[in-house]
């Protein structure tokens, strides 16, 4: 009858350390899940922080094409065809001439 009770007393007590180790193990799975959440929130926030300011930078640089270079490109434009004028006058005074 002392063997059986010392049996059952031995298995109990190895229940009860693998109860123990379970918990242990669930609640160190537990800090490092709650661990990566936080990293990923952190992450989250610089990297939404990031693409706000490259957005912005964007919206400055396609501002920038509108009124800068557009201007630019109607000056070059102009040149362009007063050069072309000339380049006519100049084969009409030639022509004249001869």
């Amino acid at each position: 009858m002392d063997d059986v009770l010392f049996q059952y007393g031995a298995l109990g007590v190895l229940a009860l350390v693998c109860l123990i180790s379970v918990r242990v193990l669930f609640e160190r799975l537990s800090r490092n899940t709650e661990k990566a959440l936080e990293e990923i929130k952190r992450i989250y926030v610089n990297e939404k922080a990031r693409a706000d300011r490259l957005e912005e930078e964007l919206r400055k640089l396609n501002e920038t094409m509108r009124t800068d270079y557009v201007t630019v490109l109607q000056n070059a434009s102009q040149a362009i065809a007063d050069a072309n004028r000339a380049v006519g006058d100049a084969l009409a005074a030639v022509r004249r001439e001869s």
